[in-house]
C-alpha cells in the first residue's frame, strides 16, 4: 500500500467525524509521512499497520478513552485494544515545530492546537459600528425625504394650478359658445355680416370648449391618478428601503 492509498482509505474511514477534526488528524499523518520522507514511506505504513487500526484509535482519542487502553512508550503509542499481531503504533518521529502542535492533539504530547483563534471582532464592536453608521445615515436619509416631500409638493401644487386653470378655460369657452352663437343669429337680422361673426366666435369658442372638456376628462380621469400613484409608489419605495436598512 502507497501513501496516497492508505491515507485516501484513511480518510474514507473518518468520513463521519466532524471536519476539522478529521483535517487535523489527517493532517497528524501527512506530517508523519512528510518528516519520514519518501524512502521510509513503506516502514511508516508497517508500522502503522492497518487504515482501520489508525481509524479506530483515532475515534478512541476524539471519545477521550485513550487512557483507559494504550500507553505511551519508548516506541510509540500501544493499545492491546487495537493491536494487530506483530504491530504497535510508529515510533513518532521528531517532527518541526510547525507539526508539533497537530501531532499534540492526536497523541496526547502537550500543546496548543486544541485552543480556537479568538474571533477579531467582538459583538460589541459590532454593536457600536452599525449605531455609528445609522447615525451617518439617518441625517442624510432625512434629507431625501424632505427633498423628495418637498418635490412632490411642487408637483402636487403645479398639478393643481393646472386642474384649476384647464377648468376655468373650458367652462369660460363653453359659457361663451352658448352665449354668443343665439346672439349672432339675433344680430344676423340686423346686420348679417356682424351676425355672421359673431355666430362663428361662438361656434368656434364652443368647439374650444368642447375640446377642453374631452381634455379635462382625459387630464382628471387618466393623467392625475397615475402622477399621484407614481408618487405615492416613490415614496413608499424610499421608507421602505429605510426601514429595512435601520432594521
Amino acid at each position: 500500500m502507497t501513501r496516497d492509498a492508505f491515507m485516501r482509505e484513511l480518510e474514507y474511514l473518518l468520513q463521519d467525524v466532524q471536519d476539522d477534526e478529521k483535517e487535523e488528524a489527517l493532517q497528524y499523518y501527512r506530517d508523519y509521512f512528510d518528516e519520514a520522507g519518501p524512502e521510509n514511506e513503506e516502514q511508516v505504513i508497517r508500522e502503522f499497520g492497518s487504515p482501520e487500526r489508525v481509524a479506530a484509535i483515532i475515534r478512541s482519542d476524539l471519545a477521550g478513552n485513550l487512557e483507559e487502553g494504550g500507553a505511551f512508550t519508548e516506541s510509540g503509542y500501544t493499545d492491546e485494544r487495537f493491536r494487530d499481531p506483530g504491530y504497535q503504533v510508529a515510533h513518532r518521529y521528531d517532527l518541526p515545530e510547525s507539526a508539533g502542535g497537530k501531532g499534540a492533539g492526536r497523541t496526547g504530547e502537550t500543546g496548543e492546537s486544541g485552543k480556537k483563534a479568538e474571533p477579531r471582532t467582538s459583538r460589541l464592536l459590532k454593536i457600536v459600528l452599525i449605531l455609528v453608521l445609522l447615525a451617518l445615515a439617518l441625517p442624510v436619509a432625512w434629507g431625501i425625504g424632505q427633498g423628495l416631500w418637498g418635490l412632490a409638493g411642487c408637483i402636487l401644487a403645479l398639478l393643481i394650478v393646472l386642474l384649476v386653470f384647464l377648468g376655468l378655460v373650458t367652462v369660460g369657452f363653453l359659457i361663451a359658445g352658448v352665449i354668443m352663437i343665439p346672439w349672432g343669429i339675433v344680430m344676423a337680422f340686423a346686420s348679417p355680416w356682424s351676425g355672421l361673426v359673431v355666430f362663428g366666435s361662438g361656434l368656434a369658442l364652443a368647439g374650444l370648449g368642447l375640446l377642453g372638456l374631452a381634455l379635462s376628462v382625459l387630464f382628471y380621469g387618466r393623467f392625475v391618478p397615475f402622477v399621484i400613484r407614481g408618487i405615492a409608489d416613490c415614496l413608499n419605495r424610499f421608507f421602505h428601503k429605510n426601514r429595512r436598512d435601520e432594521v
